[in-house]
C-alpha cells in the first residue's frame, strides 16, 4: 500500500459519492465517517497484530475496511467479498486511492467456497449473518473457507427477548432495524451453538453493547477438527448452491 497524506485523505472523503458504512482510519489521523466502528471491533476480536505470511478473507467487505486492515498488518493474500459490486460501497475507489493489492470477488457467501476453491488462515464474517435467509448454510460455507481463525459479528435478539436460551427470531419484513433484508436474529446462546455445530470452537464472545442485554454479538473462533460437528452426528450432508440470475 502506498503512503497517502492527511490532506489527500480528507479530500478523498469529501469528494466521495458512495455510502461510508464503516468508520476506520483511512490514513493515520483521518477517520472515515461511517457508523460501524471497525477499530473497536478489531480490538475486541483480538486479531493478530502481525499477519505476515497469513491469508485473509473478508466476507461482506462493504467499504473494505477489514481487507485493508489485514493488508496493513502484513497479510500476504487478501480477498474481499461482497454480494454487491466493487463500486457500490466504494471499494474499488478506496483500494485505488490506498494502492491496495486486495482482490475483490463479487459473490454470495453460499457459493463462495466453490468460487474460490481455497481456504484462508483468517476469515472475517461481520455484519452478514442476519442478512441470510439460510444462516446455517452460510456458516457451513464459511467453515469450508477457513483453516484457522474465524471472527463473526451479527445482530442478536437478547435485548428484545431476554435470556431465552438457544432460540432464534425470524423477521419477515422490516422489523429488525427497519431493513427488509434482515431475516434472522439468534440469541447469543443460539449463535454459539450454530457456530459450534458448523465446526468451530469458540474462543471469545463479546456482547454488544457491553454491560447491557445484547443487541449484537462478536465471536472469535477457530476450526475444530477436520470434520464439522454436524457431519459427525447427523445424516445431513453439505448442500451446494447454484446461483440463478433472476433479472
Amino acid at each position: 500500500m502506498k503512503q497517502v497524506g492527511v490532506e489527500d485523505a480528507l479530500g478523498f472523503i469529501e469528494q466521495s459519492k458512495f455510502l461510508w458504512h464503516q468508520r476506520f482510519e483511512l490514513v493515520p489521523g483521518v477517520a472515515t465517517p461511517g457508523v460501524n466502528d471497525i477499530g473497536w471491533l478489531s480490538a475486541q476480536a483480538e486479531l493478530p497484530a502481525d499477519m505476515t505470511g497469513l491469508s485473509a478473507l473478508d466476507i461482506g467487505t462493504t467499504n473494505g475496511a477489514m481487507a485493508f486492515e489485514c493488508e496493513r498488518r502484513g497479510a500476504g493474500r487478501v480477498v474481499a467479498v461482497d454480494i454487491l459490486g466493487p463500486d457500490h460501497f466504494g471499494f474499488a475507489a478506496i483500494a485505488d486511492f490506498l494502492g491496495s493489492k486486495a482482490e475483490f470477488v463479487q459473490a454470495s457467501v453460499y457459493e463462495l467456497a466453490d468460487v474460490l476453491q481455497e481456504t484462508f488462515d483468517v476469515v472475517i464474517f461481520w455484519g452478514v449473518l442476519y442478512h441470510l435467509r439460510h444462516p446455517l448454510l452460510g456458516l457451513d460455507s464459511v467453515r469450508r473457507l477457513c483453516r484457522g481463525l474465524m471472527t463473526l459479528e451479527t445482530a442478536v435478539c437478547d435485548a428484545t427477548d431476554g435470556d431465552v436460551g438457544p432460540l432464534v427470531r425470524f423477521h419477515r419484513r422490516d422489523d429488525l432495524g427497519a431493513d427488509p433484508t434482515n431475516w434472522f436474529s439468534p440469541s447469543v446462546q443460539a449463535l454459539e451453538d450454530w457456530v459450534g455445530s458448523a465446526g468451530f470452537a469458540i474462543d471469545k464472545t463479546v456482547r454488544i453493547p457491553p454491560g447491557s442485554p445484547a443487541q449484537r454479538a462478536l465471536l472469535t473462533a477457530h476450526v475444530d477438527g477436520e470434520t464439522p460437528e454436524y457431519l459427525r452426528i447427523s445424516y445431513e450432508r453439505p448442500l451446494l448452491l447454484q446461483r440463478v440470475d433472476l433479472s
